[in-house]
């Protein structure tokens, strides 16, 4: 039997990243719009809270209501376990992975939902209170515009929390480190997935300009949201920080002891058998990375290729 190899220049003449940004997006928008009606169940538990918000209050309170954010965000780990596998292209049963990607991160996903809430929360009401501030004081300037900055930030340390979940096994405490990290030092991919979510926002809105009907707006968002929006959020933030976020820590894990020679840091490696190390090789066959990222672990290329030619022997 032929040894079996990864070819690392079996996609050598990639498109550009605008052409593969739409190309890896319409081809698997079935599994994007699969995704969004799998997330219904908890997009319709949100709303009821929010409605039910609106009602005890007898009005529309924004930081409470928004504590749906922290149940939606719980549905949200399975959106972003399809997300990844489609940005990775990688075979996959969307709803096999959406059901393992709620059942092993949607604990974690819950407390980033509560995390994001508390400071979306606080951040509204300070911005509140400092705009008003500033019809009377212009020193409010000074504390509105130190809390929108800080709001940027966490916005953008926000796009990493649930791509880092489901693909690093690390520590709530290290996940939000580097996302405080990834914030300030990705400012270019950050921006760019801003823009490109400001893109979607303008489109958006522009549909709802155009109709001018507050019932047909309704439907249109609500259909939307229920078949579009949140996978197709996941979808923009992982195609935009996904490799870089990858490279960064698979970096930092290999130079984590310091000043030590590059040749005796050796990363542990999972165990595999022949079938893993066989899927390994048909997901890495487009890719020149040394090490791959195989079910949330790092596997090296040359151990996979080691145990394939070791079995064709």
């Amino acid at each position: 039997m032929a040894s079996y190899k990864i070819n690392p220049d079996a996609n050598s003449e990639k498109p550009m990243r605008s052409v593969q940004f739409f190309n890896l997006y319409f081809s698997n928008f079935g599994s994007i719009m699969l995704a969004n009606i799998l997330l219904l169940p908890f997009t319709l538990l949100a709303a009821l809270y929010a409605a039910a918000s609106y009602k005890l209050l007898g009005g529309l309170n924004i930081p409470i209501a928004s504590a749906s954010l922290i149940i939606l965000n719980a549905g949200m780990s399975g959106v972003a376990l399809v997300c990844r596998y489609i940005y990775t292209k990688k075979e996959f049963s969307v709803f096999q992975t959406f059901k393992k990607g709620v059942k092993e991160n949607a604990a974690r996903f819950a407390v980033h939902g509560l995390i994001f809430y508390i400071v979306f929360a606080i951040s509204s009401l300070s911005v509140t209170l400092y705009h008003g501030g500033t019809k009377t004081n212009g020193i409010f300037w000074v504390p509105l515009v130190i809390t929108a900055l800080v709001s940027l930030f966490v916005l953008f340390a926000s796009y990493y929390m649930n791509v880092m979940t489901v693909t690093m096994d690390i520590s709530l405490r290290d996940t939000y480190r580097n996302c405080a990290l990834f914030s300030f030092g990705e400012l270019k991919n950050n921006i760019f997935t801003t823009i490109a979510l400001a893109v979607m926002g303008a489109v958006i809105f522009t549909i709802c300009y155009i109709v001018n009907n507050m019932w047909v707006i309704l439907l249109i968002l609500a259909l939307l949201q229920a078949f579009v929006i949140p996978a197709t959020v996941q979808y923009i933030i992982t195609f935009y920080i996904y490799d870089d976020m990858v490279a960064i820590l698979d970096e930092t894990n290999r130079n984590r002891k310091g000043d030590e020679p590059q040749e005796e840091k050796k990363p542990s490696m999972p165990v595999l058998d022949r079938q893993e190390a066989e899927d390994i090789s048909r997901i890495a066959s487009d890719s020149k990375d040394e090490f791959i990222y195989y079910n949330g672990k790092m596997i090296k290329r040359s151990e996979v290729e080691k145990l394939l030619s070791s079995d064709d022997e």
